[in-house]
Protein backbone atom coordinates (compact mmCIF):
# COMPACT_ATOMS: atom_id res chain seq x y z
CA UNK A 1 0.00 0.00 0.00
CA UNK A 2 1.28 3.74 -0.74
CA UNK A 3 1.76 5.69 2.27
CA UNK A 4 -0.69 8.46 2.81
CA UNK A 5 1.71 11.10 4.25
CA UNK A 6 3.47 11.73 1.16
CA UNK A 7 0.60 12.36 -0.67
CA UNK A 8 -1.49 14.53 1.88
CA UNK A 9 1.47 16.21 3.26
CA UNK A 10 2.43 18.89 0.50
CA UNK A 11 -1.02 20.78 0.81
CA UNK A 12 -0.90 21.78 4.32
CA UNK A 13 2.82 23.04 3.28
CA UNK A 14 1.40 25.44 0.95
CA UNK A 15 -1.62 26.71 2.78
CA UNK A 16 0.58 27.26 5.52
CA UNK A 17 3.39 29.12 3.69
CA UNK A 18 0.36 30.74 1.87
CA UNK A 19 -0.90 32.13 5.25
CA UNK A 20 2.70 33.63 5.85
CA UNK A 21 2.72 35.78 2.47
CA UNK A 22 -0.68 36.68 2.42
CA UNK A 23 0.38 37.97 5.92
CA UNK A 24 3.34 39.79 4.58
CA UNK A 25 1.08 41.23 2.10
CA UNK A 26 -1.16 42.66 4.55
CA UNK A 27 2.15 44.90 5.44
CA UNK A 28 3.24 46.00 2.33
CA UNK A 29 -0.39 46.90 0.92
CA UNK A 30 -2.34 48.64 3.67
CA UNK A 31 -5.07 49.76 1.81
CA UNK A 32 -5.89 45.85 1.86
CA UNK A 33 -5.17 45.01 4.74
CA UNK A 34 -8.14 43.76 6.04
CA UNK A 35 -8.08 41.39 2.98
CA UNK A 36 -4.71 40.08 3.10
CA UNK A 37 -5.59 39.50 6.66
CA UNK A 38 -8.58 37.40 6.24
CA UNK A 39 -6.74 35.43 3.48
CA UNK A 40 -4.21 34.67 6.29
CA UNK A 41 -6.48 33.24 8.82
CA UNK A 42 -8.36 31.57 6.22
CA UNK A 43 -4.98 29.69 4.55
CA UNK A 44 -3.81 29.02 8.62
CA UNK A 45 -7.19 27.22 9.37
CA UNK A 46 -7.24 25.12 6.19
CA UNK A 47 -3.42 24.32 6.86
CA UNK A 48 -3.84 23.86 10.17
CA UNK A 49 -6.40 21.39 9.35
CA UNK A 50 -4.40 19.61 7.14
CA UNK A 51 -1.78 19.37 9.14
CA UNK A 52 -4.05 17.15 11.27
CA UNK A 53 -3.91 14.82 8.79
CA UNK A 54 -0.21 14.84 7.60
CA UNK A 55 0.80 14.62 11.21
CA UNK A 56 -1.51 11.78 12.06
CA UNK A 57 -0.50 10.30 8.82
CA UNK A 58 2.90 10.32 9.68
CA UNK A 59 3.10 8.99 13.10
CA UNK A 60 0.67 5.83 11.82
CA UNK A 61 3.36 5.36 9.14
CA UNK A 62 6.21 6.22 10.95
CA UNK A 63 6.57 1.84 12.16
CA UNK A 64 6.14 0.69 9.42
CA UNK A 65 8.66 2.82 7.28
CA UNK A 66 11.93 0.67 6.61
CA UNK A 67 14.39 2.20 7.93
CA UNK A 68 17.99 2.67 9.22
CA UNK A 69 19.80 4.54 12.36
CA UNK A 70 20.37 7.28 10.10
CA UNK A 71 16.93 7.71 8.57
CA UNK A 72 15.61 7.47 12.10
CA UNK A 73 17.33 10.59 13.69
CA UNK A 74 16.35 12.26 10.53
CA UNK A 75 12.82 11.26 10.97
CA UNK A 76 12.59 12.32 15.06
CA UNK A 77 13.93 15.76 14.15
CA UNK A 78 10.99 15.72 11.29
CA UNK A 79 8.32 14.68 13.38
CA UNK A 80 9.81 17.23 16.65
CA UNK A 81 9.81 20.21 14.37
CA UNK A 82 6.22 19.47 13.10
CA UNK A 83 4.70 19.62 16.57
CA UNK A 84 6.29 22.99 17.37
CA UNK A 85 5.57 24.43 14.07
CA UNK A 86 2.19 23.14 14.04
CA UNK A 87 1.90 24.35 17.96
CA UNK A 88 3.12 27.94 17.18
CA UNK A 89 0.46 28.53 13.58
CA UNK A 90 -2.57 26.80 15.89
CA UNK A 91 -1.38 30.20 18.43
CA UNK A 92 -1.06 32.49 15.89
CA UNK A 93 -4.16 31.88 14.09
CA UNK A 94 -6.27 31.91 18.13
CA UNK A 95 -3.83 34.98 18.29
CA UNK A 96 -5.24 36.45 14.73
CA UNK A 97 -9.02 35.43 15.57
CA UNK A 98 -9.62 36.50 19.26
CA UNK A 99 -7.52 39.74 18.78
CA UNK A 100 -8.89 40.53 15.05
CA UNK A 101 -10.40 43.65 15.24
CA UNK A 102 -8.78 45.23 18.21
CA UNK A 103 -5.23 44.19 16.58
CA UNK A 104 -2.61 47.11 16.50
CA UNK A 105 -0.38 47.43 13.64
CA UNK A 106 3.13 46.29 16.18
CA UNK A 107 0.76 43.49 17.24
CA UNK A 108 0.38 42.37 13.58
CA UNK A 109 3.95 42.94 12.62
CA UNK A 110 4.88 40.61 15.44
CA UNK A 111 2.47 38.05 14.35
CA UNK A 112 3.77 38.07 10.55
CA UNK A 113 7.76 37.84 12.77
CA UNK A 114 6.57 34.62 14.11
CA UNK A 115 5.06 33.33 10.97
CA UNK A 116 7.54 33.97 9.19
CA UNK A 117 9.69 31.99 12.01
CA UNK A 118 7.83 29.12 11.40
CA UNK A 119 7.72 28.78 8.47
CA UNK A 120 11.19 28.72 8.40
CA UNK A 121 10.97 25.84 10.86
CA UNK A 122 8.20 24.23 8.39
CA UNK A 123 10.50 24.10 5.14
CA UNK A 124 13.24 23.08 6.30
CA UNK A 125 11.02 19.95 8.33
CA UNK A 126 10.08 19.79 4.92
CA UNK A 127 13.19 19.43 3.59
CA UNK A 128 13.95 16.65 6.07
CA UNK A 129 11.56 14.73 4.75
CA UNK A 130 12.81 14.84 1.49
CA UNK A 131 16.01 14.55 2.15
CA UNK A 132 15.09 10.70 3.98
CA UNK A 133 13.00 9.90 0.54
CA UNK A 134 16.01 11.32 -1.60
CA UNK A 135 18.69 11.27 -0.10
CA UNK A 136 18.51 7.94 1.88
CA UNK A 137 15.92 6.05 0.17
CA UNK A 138 13.07 5.74 2.55
CA UNK A 139 9.86 4.55 1.33
CA UNK A 140 11.44 3.98 -1.72
CA UNK A 141 10.39 0.23 -3.20
CA UNK A 142 14.12 -1.11 -4.28
CA UNK A 143 15.80 0.87 -1.49
CA UNK A 144 13.45 -1.14 1.07
CA UNK A 145 15.24 -4.16 0.07
CA UNK A 146 19.06 -2.93 1.14
CA UNK A 147 17.36 -1.24 4.21
CA UNK A 148 15.95 -4.84 5.25
CA UNK A 149 19.46 -6.28 4.39
CA UNK A 150 21.83 -7.60 7.33
CA UNK A 151 24.29 -4.78 7.05
CA UNK A 152 21.50 -1.63 6.76
CA UNK A 153 18.93 -2.85 9.33
CA UNK A 154 18.61 -1.42 12.82
CA UNK A 155 16.63 -2.79 16.01
CA UNK A 156 14.51 -0.86 18.49
CA UNK A 157 11.02 0.23 19.49
CA UNK A 158 9.82 3.42 18.36
CA UNK A 159 9.07 4.47 21.74
CA UNK A 160 12.66 4.19 22.93
CA UNK A 161 15.48 6.50 23.04
CA UNK A 162 18.22 5.51 20.41
CA UNK A 163 22.07 5.93 21.44
CA UNK A 164 24.47 8.58 20.37
CA UNK A 165 26.76 6.05 18.42
CA UNK A 166 25.19 5.39 15.19
CA UNK A 167 27.01 1.99 13.80
CA UNK A 168 24.75 2.30 10.37
CA UNK A 169 26.64 5.63 8.87
CA UNK A 170 28.52 4.39 5.88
Amino acid sequence: MIPLHPRIVHFPIALLLAATAFAILAIIFKGKRDLFKELTIWNLTLGIIGAIFAIASGLSEEGSLVHNETIHSIMETHKLLGFIFFGIYILLLLWLVVRKSKMKNFEFTGIVVLLVLSSGILSYSAHLGGKMVYEHGAGVSPMEKILKSKDHNHDHNHNDEHQEHDEHKH
